[in-house]
């Protein structure tokens, strides 16, 4: 589904805003705000997937952001700034 993988893409972005805003150690705070974020973004999407499918496949996009910050000095650079 090309709307699925829209997501998917965008997800990565957002779990990385989230991470920016709220730091490490987070992790339900973190959820929420990408929830709250996903519900602005895709509405209508939003009424067709559960709460816990969306929060596995926000795992899976914070599993990618994390293999892409250890590897990527911009992308830490970028989530370190002030």
């Amino acid at each position: 589904n090309t709307q699925l993988l829209k997501v998917r893409e965008w997800l990565l972005y957002a779990v990385a805003e989230a991470e920016k805003e709220l730091g490490s150690g987070t992790g339900q705070l973190k959820l929420r705000y990408v929830y709250d974020m996903f519900i602005l973004r895709f509405n209508k999407l939003a009424k067709l997937i559960s709460f816990e499918a969306f929060s596995l496949m926000v795992d899976e996009a914070l599993e990618n952001f994390q293999n892409i910050l250890k590897n990527n000095e911009k992308v830490q650079n970028y989530i370190n700034k002030e």
